[in-house]
């Protein structure tokens, strides 16, 4: 969970490591253009090798500009994996691979909800740690939850949308994915780059929030359910948001 954040850097580009529940994620940003990127993609594919990945996330969401150089080489070093994501929201970016070959070990993914189809049982975390207990103040209701509202306990990971407001009564809609869920509540991490930091997140412990689950592998229909923050978790640079139901 979390991981630690490695960078590597050209004068054009970025990398940064991250995991997503048991998913290696790379993110890259800026501008790559073909031999430049080399360094960063020598380190992927050293990454991939050493720790013996078999699924991996590469996020493109903040990536500038790419040419057709560098969109042969982000393809090639994910031939190692046995499934691979390439994560990208921007509509011209995606269109760009689209028109080239991609191998059939690789699948684009335009949103959360397209990543946890495609890998919810390998981002789904089962430790205990990050399960959230149930809130013994509130009356038990039927159907509260998530869980409750299933026969069976849910073992994928969902995508999610959790709705707050912050310290100044901003309202926000953060993009996540829930990568546990019991009765009690969920645990969910954020593929998305563009999530508040921490430091607009801190001190909202306490805070009522409404979770948004759309149509998924889990549920067929949408839901909304009640919340309140319970808990962060931080990963160096990133962090983790528990959500207790209500």
């Amino acid at each position: 969970m979390g991981g630690k954040t490695v960078m590597s850097q050209t004068q054009t580009g970025k990398l940064e490591l991250r995991k997503i529940g048991n998913v290696q994620v790379f993110d890259l940003c800026g501008t790559f253009m073909g031999e430049e990127m080399e360094p960063i993609i020598r380190k992927i594919d050293e990454t991939i090798q050493k720790k013996k990945l078999r699924r991996v996330i590469m996020n493109l969401q903040k990536m500038e500009s790419i040419n057709e150089i560098g969109l042969r080489k982000v393809t090639s070093v994910l031939l190692r994996t046995q499934r691979s994501l390439i994560y990208t929201p921007d509509r011209s970016c995606r269109a760009l691979f689209e028109a080239t070959h991609l191998p059939s070990n690789i699948k684009l993914c335009k949103d959360e909800v397209e990543v946890a189809d495609a890998f919810g049982s390998f981002l789904f975390v089962k430790d205990k740690a990050f399960e959230v207990p149930i809130d013994e103040s509130q009356p038990a209701a039927a159907g509260q939850g998530l869980e409750r509202r299933r026969s069976k306990r849910i073992r994928v990971a969902i995508p999610i949308v959790i709705k707050c407001r912050l310290k100044d009564q901003k309202e926000i809609e953060l993009k996540g994915i829930a990568t546990n869920v019991s009765e009690g509540g969920l645990f969910a991490e954020f593929l998305d780059l563009d999530t508040p930091a921490y430091s607009e997140m801190q001190g909202l412990e306490g805070s009522r929030v409404e979770v948004d689950v759309p149509p998924n592998e889990a549920f067929k229909d949408r839901m909304l359910v009640p919340g309140k923050i319970n808990r962060f978790e931080l990963f160096k640079k990133q962090y983790g948001l528990a959500i207790q139901f209500v």
